[in-house]
């Protein structure tokens, strides 16, 4: 439906409504109409929990570094076109918006899928597009011989899809679509179908919802009181009451035909009907839910918590570091893949992480340390008299490494060992190389 120049589908969510008697609702039955026309996507755009949790781990994807090297040489290409293609994506989105974009939607959907556009007349890709999964129709083709050879492969990837078939109604071959999956692919008939991870937690995500919604009713409507007459006061009519609230209109702040209190002429008792919110366990409730949620997307209690824990900032960065190496390389890695399938042009290779961000800093300086500790070892195995082709291989290095000569010849033995200043495991090291070349 098109109001006010915005494409709305209606409801998008239970709307509050109050009556001239002053009864409170809401005009649809049951919350599960928030799901109801609709898909993934929208839902992941409009949940209170779901959403920011969705756009901590796309921005957190989005901030890859992308290199292109060599494989022969693992020499780093700086001048790469894939590099400038992933720099300027299309002209709407830059590449952390692409990424973002991405992710969000390969969480959503379960899929994420790119669209490389190319030049009319070279294969050459001049921009790349986010596309909704929802949106694609695929051929029943694809539901039957999957198991395609190497020589059919050209026409496999001719097939045809549509795109948004009620408005765009693109037609785009295989060829030029990149799929990045969420769970695992290719456990259907069609090898492009992936569930999504959300459809799991869909009762969840509508448990969360009705808490606030019940939450949102106690609110608007709570705060009622009871009045009635006390044992030994005279009972009142409905003349005497009708007099009363006559007499006394205390409306104020309050909607139409509501009254604030009463003023009777007999003996009453009171009795208030508020409902404490922190015992229907709300909030409880939401929490527990939300922790649900974080936990399908692998993000760490130390990290995002409902729960307002305190966390210290070790805690908190052994977990960032953790979930940055586990969670993120892994996907970053899946898809750097699919590019080096799809575009990376040959005897090149696209490789992306994330050291660069100051919570990697300190991982840095473990690795600098182990550098260190393996070249104080390649140091001493030489001045043992090792070979240095038997020294690199080793301490793990590459045997063809050409070393610089040593500055001292001396070939210290297993008795003289204790004369150096060396440490008691430095001793052990050499002691285990000149027993085994011995």
């Amino acid at each position: 439906m098109n109001f006010l120049g915005l494409n709305v589908k209606f409801p998008i969510f239970p709307i509050w409504n109050r009556n001239n008697n002053g009864t409170n609702f809401y005009d649809v039955k049951e919350f599960n109409n928030w799901t109801k026309d609709t898909d993934n996507l929208r839902i992941a755009q409009t949940h209170p929990i779901l959403t920011p949790a969705l756009l901590f781990v796309s921005k957190l994807f989005s901030q890859a570094n992308f290199r292109v090297i060599r494989k022969s040489t693992r020499a780093e290409f700086k001048n790469s076109s894939l590099l400038k293609l992933l720099d300027n994506p299309n002209v709407q989105q830059t590449r952390a918006d692409l990424l973002e974009s991405l992710m969000f939607t390969q969480i959503a959907n379960g899929v994420g899928v790119l669209y490389t556009k190319k030049n009319v007349f070279t294969d050459t890709v001049n921009s790349i597009y986010v596309l909704d999964y929802s949106l694609i129709t695929f051929p029943d083709s694809l539901d039957k011989n999957n198991y395609i050879n190497k020589s059919q492969n050209e026409k496999y990837l001719n097939t045809e899809i549509i795109y948004d078939e009620d408005e765009e109604n693109i037609k785009i071959k295989l060829r030029d679509l990149m799929f990045f999956y969420d769970l695992p692919n290719a456990m259907h008939r069609n090898p492009y179908l992936a569930e999504s991870r959300l459809t799991g937690l869909k009762q969840t995500l509508l448990n969360t919802q009705d808490s606030l919604i019940a939450k949102n009713i106690i609110l608007k409507s709570n705060g009622k009181e009871m009045i009635s007459g006390v044992k030994e006061g005279f009972p009142l009519n409905k003349e005497e009451k009708d007099q009363i609230e006559r007499n006394y209109q205390d409306n104020y702040g309050l909607g139409f035909n509501r009254k604030r209190g009463l003023v009777l002429s007999a003996s009453v008792t009171h009795k208030s009907l508020h409902i404490a919110l922190r015992d229907l366990g709300l909030d409880e409730s939401v929490k527990t839910d939300g922790n649900i949620i974080y936990t399908a997307l692998h993000i760490p209690k130390d990290i995002i918590s409902l729960e307002a824990k305190k966390t210290t900032y070790n805690n908190f960065k052994e977990s960032m570091v953790s979930y940055l190496q586990n969670e993120m390389q892994s996907s970053l890695d899946a898809f750097c893949a699919v590019f080096n399938k799809v575009l990376t042009e040959e005897g090149l290779e696209l490789e992306g992480d994330y050291e660069h961000l100051p919570i990697m800093q300190f991982i840095l300086i473990e690795r600098y340390k182990g550098v260190w500790e393996r070249g104080n070892a390649l140091n001493m195995l030489r001045v043992s008299g090792l070979p240095d082709d038997v020294a690199l291989e080793m301490v793990g290095m590459d045997k063809n490494i050409n070393l610089a000569p040593l500055q001292s010849t001396s070939n210290p033995t297993e008795e003289n060992i204790e004369e150096e200043d060396l440490t008691d495991d430095q001793e052990e090291k050499i002691r285990q190389a000149i027993n085994q070349e011995i």
